[in-house]
């Protein structure tokens, strides 16, 4: 019998062995009409898989860059292209969307920032020795913010390519970007000096955060007006975010920075093996399309929705 190692993303470090299975997947196109993958590959796990994720799911789908990913699945069966764009909306009363294939949505519109996508020899994640990771790296050479250099050495942003240990990547098994102790502290650091320079009051940390101000807005695509944090792209360019996608509200009138540190592990084959990786929280309402055939990721400034760039109740 052929075994896989499904895992819950939110349960880093825990996999389990379960049986490979095969069913039907429908999927609804953007044209209303239904397209069936007849024979779709996917992990079974138990029940002790399932803590940490959102009331009512009982199971994740792998959207990574190996041969039984979802979009490998659809490419290989149906002949789409090796490609998706996706937008996660700001609050669960928004929606989001993940288009597959290279029709059926438009972002011509909007100004996109292109990145490499980079290769990590070793996975990130517990698995068969000399398996490659399938996760997405992309290049980061230097973090700023309100165009301060954050001082850390920078050679922990560069992939490792024995140990697979170094570099960023982008996974939404993290609701919050986490960063390795030596970036994380000297990131807080700066992040508060700036703070205090823009006159925001620095109030008690709510965990897991660090950096708690008294903020009296709204929290919006550009607000709350806070420090600018840059990542400074390998390939040119940044990845820019505004209040909207830095702060997390945690109470009234209280808004605290949406970074965390890495967590300790008693195991070391069980620690987060990237130096920096972007949450989910920094992704909100920003458009990402990740071409897995030319390997680059493009992704847009945060919109004020994701739905103002796809038309939920289009049949066209």
């Amino acid at each position: 019998m052929l075994v896989l190692c499904p895992s819950n993303p939110t349960l880093h470090g825990i996999v389990q062995v379960g049986p490979v299975c095969q069913d039907a997947l429908s999927m609804q196109s953007t044209n209303g009409s239904y397209l069936t993958l007849p024979h779709y590959i996917f992990p079974c796990a138990t029940n002790y898989m399932i803590p940490g994720l959102p009331d009512g799911v009982t199971g994740v789908v792998g959207l990574g860059r190996s041969r039984i990913s979802l979009p490998s699945q659809l490419s290989s069966a149906l002949g789409l292209d090796k490609r998706f764009t996706i937008c996660l909306p700001s609050s669960s009363k928004a929606k989001g969307f993940i288009v597959f294939g290279s029709n059926g949505i438009d972002i011509s519109s909007l100004p996109l920032t292109y990145t490499p996508l980079l290769s990590n020899p070793v996975s990130t994640v517990i698995a068969p020795r000399g398996e490659p990771s399938y996760e997405y790296f992309i290049g980061v050479k230097s973090v700023t913010i309100n165009s301060k250099v954050v001082p850390f050495n920078t050679s922990m942003l560069v992939i490792d390519r024995k140990s697979g240990y170094g570099g960023t990547k982008i996974s939404t098994g993290y609701p919050y970007s986490t960063l390795k102790t030596e970036i994380y502290k000297a990131f807080i650091e700066t992040f508060i000096r700036e703070a205090e320079a823009m006159k925001l009051k620095k109030v008690a940390a709510v965990e897991p955060f660090a950096a708690c101000f008294s903020v009296l807005v709204a929290r919006t695509k550009f607000r709350p007006m806070v420090p600018t944090i840059d990542l400074v792209l390998e390939s040119g360019g940044v990845w820019r975010m505004f209040g909207g996608n830095s702060m997390v509200e945690v109470g009234k009138g209280v808004m605290c920075l949406g970074f965390v540190e890495e967590e300790i592990r008693e195991f070391k084959e069980e620690e987060e093996r990237t130096s920096i990786v972007i949450g989910g929280h920094q992704l909100e309402d920003i458009v990402l399309r990740f071409d897995l055939a030319l390997s680059t990721m493009a992704f847009s400034a945060a919109q004020s929705t994701c739905s103002k760039y796809f038309n939920f109740t289009s049949k066209a």
